[in-house]
Formats: structure tokens, sequence, C-alpha cells
């Protein structure tokens, strides 16, 4: 349920603090509204006061706080949606997921360097889903692998497969950074996998790598975080390799 929000005391209120010389009066009130989230305890779904009372808090024009709303909302702290009151917003991992993709795009990291991310994340990842599964997240991943198979000509299914079944391990972590950040990191194998998937032109390739997946299903259905990090090594040395072939350095 949402918080009420009746008048806030002075000390309670966002202070109009002095702006930086690299400031803008709407960096100043995003830092501000932040402020404010954090002080005031605000959790997820919770509403805010309204642009008015922000702006007279302030000292500065509705369009300001509006414009540092909007901004807030670009990056998931805020939730905006016509005829109601901004809410504080999820965790949500689509903003990393765009830089990184951006970044990836720009040339300003390489392929290889986001795998060697994912592989420093994910080996922790399947360690702990081995040790915390549920029998039914055992069951998924399994069934995932099955996905990739039946979809192992078809490039666009392949990748989504591919995509949920390392997210659905970083949910069996129970930790809930790790969805995050494996979501964030995998969506670059958009942009990698078409590449990549040219130079596996045979059945016998494609199969490989629905294998290697099945090895790490299987080890994190048998409780085994050993065998599931050496399988996804083995997982990870294959990507290196073929990102090397497709001409990724």
């Amino acid at each position: 349920m949402s918080k009420r929000h009746p008048p806030v005391p002075p000390a309670a209120a966002p202070s109009p603090a002095a702006i930086a010389p690299a400031e803008t009066r709407v960096d100043n009130a995003v830092r501000a509204i932040t402020d404010y989230i954090h002080g005031q305890g605000l959790k997820v779904d919770d509403s805010l006061p309204s642009e008015a009372r922000f702006a007279e808090w302030l000292g500065v024009s509705r369009t300001v706080i509006r414009e540092a709303f909007k901004s807030l909302s670009a990056i998931r702290i805020i939730e905006m949606r016509a005829g109601r009151r901004a809410r504080v917003g999820g965790f949500d991992g689509s903003v990393i997921a765009l830089s990184l993709t951006h970044a990836l795009r720009t040339e300003q990291i390489s392929p290889q360097q986001m795998w060697d991310a994912r592989r420093a994340v994910e080996r922790r990842t399947v360690a702990l889903a081995a040790s915390r599964r549920s029998d039914a997240e055992a069951a998924h991943l399994l069934a995932l692998v099955e996905q990739m198979r039946d979809a192992r000509h078809d490039l666009a299914r392949m990748t989504e497969h591919d995509i949920a079944f390392h997210v659905a391990i970083a949910n069996a972590t129970r930790n809930p950074l790790f969805p995050v950040l494996v979501a964030s990191l995998t969506s670059a194998m958009r942009e990698t996998n078409p590449m990549v998937w040219r130079h596996r032109r045979d059945d016998e390739a494609r199969l490989d790598v629905v294998r290697v997946h099945e090895d790490i299903a299987r080890a994190i259905a048998a409780g085994d975080p050993d065998a599931a990090c050496a399988a996804l090594d083995k997982h990870f040395d294959l990507a290196a390799q073929a990102l090397l072939t497709a001409g990724f350095s």
C-alpha cells in the first residue's frame, strides 16, 4: 500500500542545496528527490509528493521538477503513469542492459570482454544454484535445454531460450541481484549470436552448444557445484573459441 504524504516538516523536506558548477537545476532536483525517497524510507510502489510540492520545497519551477521526474523515470528510479502520482520504481536491469549494448555497439568494450565478465559472474551463479535450486527450478532448466535443442536451427528462438536458461540459473541463487546482472550481460547475446552462429553451420556443432547447457543443468539438478562450474567453464571456452573464429578479439 502506498504511503500518504502529509505536509513534511521543514527539517525533513528536501534541501535546496547549493548547485555545484557542473550541475543544472534539474540535476539538483534529481539529487534532492532521490534523497527524499531514501530519507523518508519510501519503498517500491510508494507514491511521491506532487510536482508542485517539490517545486515549492526546492524553490524551482514545476518545469524543473517535471524534467527531474522524467530523468528519474528513464533510469527506473521512479515510475510515471498518466493519471496517477509518480511512484518509487522497482529494481530493474534494463538500463544496465541498454548501456552495455551501447558500449558493445560503439566498440567501447569487446564481445570477449563481455564474455569474461559473464564467466566471472556465472561461475558464482551456477555454484549457488546447485546448492539452492528447488526441484521445480531444476526441471525448468532441463526443459529450457530441450527448447534450445528444438530451436537450434532458429537463431532468434535459440537465443531467447539461451538467455532464459542463464537467467533461470540466476533466479535459483535466491539473490535478487544476480538475475539483474545476468539478464543485463546476456542481453548482448542478441548482438553477437548472429555472427557466431554462422560459424556453427553443421548440426553437430549446434548440438555441442545444447549439450554443454545440458551438462550445466544436470549438474545443478544433481546439486553438484563443482561439476556445474566445470560445465560452465567448458561452455565459455567453446563460446570464446567461437568468438575468435567469428573475428572477435
